[in-house]
């Protein structure tokens, strides 16, 4: 099949992130932000995590045709490309965590969630409360658990089957509107539970049956949470029940759950959508403002427009009242976006209930029954076999093909993979080509870079 310009977005032509006001800042500020970090953040956000050097590193060779790339070439005209890699970080580099959540949202979509109505929920906690996740991260991993405890508890009672579970996705966020550290939970909860069936082997097994729940009440949820919460930090040793009561005192305690949006059921595309949300990048280059020449941030909120901002040494931008941006001098933005890089290994995205890796396990072994229940879907491929190339990720994402010729259109063929280790293969095919002296790998960052939302 011919994948010629008439294509959405044609032909694929490489990205430059270097060229990017974010990776202008990361390539010039990192250096130092590494060797003060101890110093001037590590009382505010916590002893230095290895893993950042890691992800820095990997985002600085993104795209750099000297750290590997794809070899594909036409076979009608001969045309050859060289499509450098992604370096596939989380939590820093936009472009890479994109696709990885697209991909991830994809799969969600199409191979976790029954079709059944969905509502999803947002479980929040008090300000004061925050600094013990910031200093250990496993902590937010037991919030997850608690919000999940908390909905199977009410779903469960509003139910009147204690066997009855729920089917949850749960989403880790570290972040809020202005990059600041602000831990709470998104959850895509089905809109009533799975029943077991006990005919089969005498013993509750994966729900095969569904029974849809009307929309609950938020205060028992709100109780629930606030309980949940509290009963973690206590028996981690972190607060005292005098923080509980002193807390409980205030007008409003800081504790939230919203759950005012819901997914018709079959609306596949609306999960996708949901889970992409849940697992966004926790900063976006758009709002990224401006970027002066001494590398200061001018950062907006996602859902304010801003109107004209002092100008750029003015003193009362950094001690004026909140605002709908903020103005950061570079390494503070560096420290306010690094700490939501997690640790190697840590999931964002969790499952529970009927969702859960075990209950899906179990169902995926029970023989087929002859007729499904209400809501169940059959057996799916799984993460690996539904894994998407990166080609029809780029052409996802960018609306553009990376394997289309951009001479006569046809499907160009992969015909090798230059790995970053092959350093001196790697130097020798882009001298021969020209391309190792290319000014572009490390443009450095012009006198003032602004970018507009």
């Amino acid at each position: 099949m011919p994948c010629g310009a008439k294509e959405a977005g044609g032909v694929y032509r490489p990205r430059h992130p270097q060229e990017s006001p974010f990776y202008r800042l990361v390539e010039r500020f990192y250096p130092e932000f590494e060797v003060v970090y101890e110093e001037r953040y590590q009382e505010r956000y916590g002893f230095w995590r290895p893993i950042i050097g890691t992800v820095v590193r990997k985002f600085l060779e993104c795209g750099d045709l000297k750290h590997g790339f794809a070899r594909v070439r036409c076979p009608k005209c001969r045309e050859e490309l060289f499509v450098p890699f992604s370096c596939r970080v989380r939590c820093l580099c936009p472009s890479c965590h994109e696709k990885r959540a697209l991909e991830k949202a994809g799969w969600v979509a199409e191979h976790i969630c029954a079709e059944v109505p969905h509502r999803q929920f947002v479980f929040t906690i008090p300000k004061r409360l925050r600094i013990y996740f910031r200093f250990e991260r496993r902590l937010l991993g037991e919030l997850c658990r608690a919000a999940a405890r908390t909905v199977i508890t009410v779903y469960r009672a509003a139910s009147g089957r204690p066997d009855a579970v729920p089917g949850m996705v749960g989403a880790i966020q570290t972040f809020g509107q202005l990059v600041h550290f602000h831990p709470h939970i998104h959850a895509l909860v089905s809109e009533g539970v799975f029943l077991p069936d006990l005919s089969a082997c005498g013993h509750a097994q994966a729900g095969d049956t569904f029974l849809p729940l009307p929309k609950l009440a938020t205060e028992p949820f709100l109780k629930l949470w606030e309980q949940e919460v509290f009963a973690l930090l206590l028996a981690e040793g972190k607060i005292t029940e005098e923080v509980v009561a002193n807390i409980r005192s205030w007008k409003h305690s800081g504790f939230s759950v919203d759950q005012s949006v819901r997914l018709e059921a079959g609306d596949q595309n609306g999960v996708q959508r949901l889970i992409q949300y849940f697992l966004r990048c926790p900063f976006s280059q758009a709002r990224m403002i401006e970027v002066t020449e001494a590398g200061k941030v001018i950062y907006k909120t996602e859902h304010n427009a801003v109107g004209r901002f002092p100008e750029p040494g003015d003193g009362e931008l950094l001690a004026g009242p909140a605002r709908n941006f903020q103005v950061f001098g570079p390494l503070d933005f560096l420290a306010e976006v690094t700490q939501h890089i997690p640790d190697a290994g840590e999931h964002l995205l969790r499952y529970y209930g009927w969702y859960s890796n075990k209950t899906r396990g179990r169902r995926a072994q029970r023989p087929a029954p002859a007729s499904a229940g209400a809501g169940i879907p059959a057996r799916k491929p799984t993460a690996r076999e539904a894994r998407k190339g990166w080609a029809a990720l780029i052409k996802q994402v960018y609306e553009s093909n990376p394997i289309c010729c951009p001479k006569c259109g046809a499907e160009m063929k992969i015909i090798a993979f230059i790995e970053r280790h092959q350093t001196e293969v790697i130097e020798k095919i882009l001298r021969h080509c020209g391309l190792w002296d290319q000014p572009s790998t490390r443009a450095p960052p012009s006198a003032k870079v602004s970018v507009t939302g």
